[in-house]
């Protein structure tokens, strides 16, 4: 059939014409597993690919609480030892939200927003920290172990958003108290040997009702260190992003303008590669190299503010809206480590007084001009707020009137936080200038002994703080996930992340949903299994420990299914994840999913194919150190028969025994067979569409058997397809006898195949016995 022609077609001369080449089928990948859950990160309503462990820990994160996902994900890669991967959906209530880095404009005296860096997907690992204080309602929302938040408080408040916080009591000295949960409607509920209601009860001042509850990143955060950019570092800056302090990459050259090559937009949301953040850029102006942003840029104070080892920060801006000219002026009053960024907005009820509202914090209470403000000890019409900073308003030449705004812009910095970054103490006149941080306050920096910053900035200077600086606000998903997000969000046979597997020839995929052993949720799995043509594997809750628990839940409740497969027990104790708990000698309960797909995918891998049954002695699951079944032999003349492989102890190790599928077609009772078959139908249904729109004659026929035969002879060559001659093995069926005249016409052309399958030694019987008089050895 010829495809190209080259030279001449009515003239003289020579033409050449080329061949269309024999078309080939590409064997599929082997030992694929499919998991829906829970995890620490990674998109959401997106297939996650990951190929190898380390993909899966940046894609995916680590072993959290919420989940036994990633202990399965973990084991399958252990014992995967390089076979096959990992297709996952995660799994969320649809609360989860991003951590943020507001980015800020290289102008020294306002602190301008000019974009964000948001963390790729939801989920405290971007950085949790969380900041609430209000007054109670009443002392009775008080109790030892709980406390309820007021209306305004809890209004935005998700289910347990707050746990692994602490609350602490204005009215009860030096105590915080462990937060390890809270409902959407605001309960919080501390650990249960803390006794916060008798705390405030005997305090010097009980009437107090202020209460703050905080969360803390605790050093697992996206942090950014923005610097200069490498090619023009006078006109671009440059991103470097770490996880958790472990660098993950860095992004040299940005520029702010969106018609530039290099817009930094651009360059970070293309990244194929980039796992970690998502930009988002707010600015709207003329793009000055000042648009630029800086981890902090700023104004050293214009007297005193720096010194050889010293360099004090102006923390605060001042902004006056009064059209008929009023001019107070403000003046910080004795500030702490404690009181953090907010914007502090004044409204004026009259010429000298006003409401005061923070962004963060809600109503601050009612301000008079010429008296301090003065949460930290509720002076001066301060509600008591130990976070926001004091100050005091003196009028000016020309009066406020009411209605008139004053916003105060407050910019510490955190404590601790900038050390081993560097400053510059004079970025605009000595731009290269650099010193190391090794210690800061929330308004002053100093640097490493024997500097001298006096000799390249004076006071009054813009100064640019480089340090890695951590996302704040980030928020799991994890706590209100039911049943139905588990079937719309990964069992969906329309709408499932895993539909997208199609044109990628992956083969035959082992779906299963770990550590959940909800009935919904299994059935749901199993049907999509079904639909697509591959395997979910059911899981038996741990506390199900007798044999006829498991047949009765696979029977009655689970349901049988030609494309199901189960293990009994499905749970199993390991060493424990956790090198203090592991130190310990705690075990850690885990479903055996993961290790034993791992196992399957590594035999797949060494065999070339699913034909070899995985089991039996070669089917080690070393990390198990203990069955929920104990020591107790299983009733396999129960359990085999019906589908149910053991999980057993052989020659002191533990391995998979079985073979079997939960069928309901007893033609599909061989659990490798199944797999092998489905492996088949995904290899061929991928590699047939050259074929589509060819011409429908016997000489596609031809090149259809052609194609088949040279599929299955090398199956046939390592015992896959069992037959004298590969033929015998497969027989193959492509002709006009199938394809007639009207099958033609109609659009259809049909090949039929018809496989021996490897067979499976299930029973080894050996037949002894004495011999008779009359036998002779031979």
């Amino acid at each position: 059939m010829a495809q190209r022609r080259f030279g001449p077609t009515r003239g003289a001369g020579v033409a050449t014409v080329e061949k269309e080449g024999e078309k080939s089928i590409e064997p599929s990948a082997l030992g694929w597993a499919a998991y829906a859950g829970i995890m620490e990160k990674g998109a959401v309503g997106e297939l996650i690919i990951a190929g190898d462990k380390t993909t899966f820990t940046k894609k995916c994160g680590g072993i959290i609480d919420d989940s036994l996902l990633p202990d399965c994900a973990q084991d399958y890669y252990d014992l995967a030892n390089g076979a096959g991967g990992l297709l996952l959906v995660r799994v969320t209530d649809g609360n989860e939200a991003q951590a943020i880095l507001n980015l800020y404009a290289r102008i020294g005296a306002t602190k301008t927003a000019m974009g964000q860096l948001k963390a790729a997907n939801g989920g405290r690992w971007g950085g949790k920290e969380l900041r609430v204080t209000y007054d109670l309602d009443d002392a009775g929302d008080l109790s030892n172990t709980t406390l309820q938040l007021p209306a305004a408080a809890a209004s935005s408040l998700k289910t347990d958003e707050l746990k692994g916080g602490w609350i602490q009591l204005n009215a009860v000295a030096n105590t915080s108290y462990p937060i390890v949960g809270n409902t959407s409607s605001g309960l919080i509920t501390v650990a249960s040997d803390q006794t916060m209601k008798d705390d405030w009860t005997a305090a010097a001042a009980p009437g107090d009702l202020r209460f703050y509850a905080y969360l803390e990143n605790e050093g697992k955060e996206l942090t950014a260190v923005i610097g200069e950019g490498e090619d023009n570092p006078d006109t671009e800056f440059s991103i470097t992003v770490y996880v958790d302090g472990d660098f993950v990459k860095k992004y040299g050259n940005l520029h702010t303008d969106p018609t530039h090559a290099r817009y930094w937009v651009n360059i970070i949301n293309n990244d194929d590669g980039n796992d970690e953040i998502f930009a988002v850029d707010s600015w709207t102006g003329a793009h000055v190299a000042a648009v630029r942003p800086a981890n902090i840029y700023g104004l050293s104070e214009g007297t005193g503010g720096i010194t050889a080892t010293v360099l004090t920060a102006v923390i605060h801006e001042f902004l006056i809206t009064s059209p008929t000219g009023g001019n107070p002026t403000i003046a910080l009053g004795t500030t702490t480590d404690a009181d953090v960024e907010q914007v502090i907005t004044i409204t004026m009820t009259s010429a000298t007084a006003g409401d005061i509202v923070s962004d963060k914090f809600g109503a601050l209470g009612s301000v008079t001009l010429g008296t301090l403000f003065d949460p930290h000890n509720a002076a001066g019409g301060a509600v008591s707020n130990k976070w926001a900073p004091p100050f005091t308003v003196t009028a000016g030449a020309t009066p406020l009137v009411a209605a008139d705004t004053l916003k105060i812009t407050y910019k510490p910095f955190v404590a601790d936080q900038l050390i081993g970054g560097y400053v510059y103490p004079d970025k605009a006149g000595a731009k290269r200038d650099l010193f190391r941080i090794i210690d800061n306050t929330h308004k002053t920096i100093t640097v490493t002994a024997g500097s001298d910053m006096t000799t390249v900035a004076t006071d009054g200077d813009e100064f640019m703080v480089v340090f890695a600086q951590p996302f704040a606000g980030g928020r799991d998903g994890n706590a209100d996930v039911v049943d139905a997000n588990y079937s719309s969000q990964a069992w969906d046979t329309g709408t499932s992340p895993f539909n997208q597997v199609a044109g990628k020839n992956l083969g035959l995929l082992k779906f299963a949903t770990p550590g959940i052993t909800s009935t919904a949720v299994q059935k749901a799995g199993a049907a999509y299994a079904e639909a697509k043509n591959h395997e979910y594997r059911y899981e038996v809750p741990s506390a199900t420990v007798t044999e006829n628990g498991a047949l009765d839940l696979v029977n009655d409740t689970l349901g049988r299914n030609d494309f199901v497969v189960v293990s009994f027990p499905s749970y199993a104790s390991v060493p424990h994840p956790d090198p203090v708990s592991a130190r310990e000698g705690k075990l850690k309960s885990v479903p055996m999913t993961g290790m034993i797909h791992g196992r399957e995918a590594r035999m797949a891998a060494d065999y070339k194919g699913y034909h070899r049954a995985a089991a039996g002695d070669q089917a080690k699951l070393p990390r198990v150190l203990k069955l929920p079944t104990g020591d107790k032999k299983l009733n396999e003349e129960l359990l085999n028969p019906a589908g149910i492989s053991v999980i057993k102890k052989l020659k002191g190790n533990f391995v998979i025994w079985g073979d079997r599928i939960c069928m309901v077609d007893p033609t599909w009772r061989w659990k490798h067979q199944r797999e092998q078959m489905s492996y088949y139908e995904h290899v061929l249904q991928e590699n047939f569409d050259w074929i589509v729109f060819t011409i429908n004659d016997p000489d596609t026929d031809a090149d259809a058997a052609t194609a088949l035969l040279s599929f299955f002879l090398p199956e046939w060559t390592k015992r896959a397809i069992r037959g004298n001659t590969v033929q015998e093995a497969a027989i193959i069926k492509v002709d006009s006898e199938i394809n007639t005249d009207a099958t033609r016409a109609a659009g259809d052309k049909y090949a039929e195949i018809k496989l021996r399958l490897a067979d499976v030694t299930e029973r080894f019987i050996i037949t002894i016995g004495k011999q008779g008089i009359f036998e002779q050895v031979g």
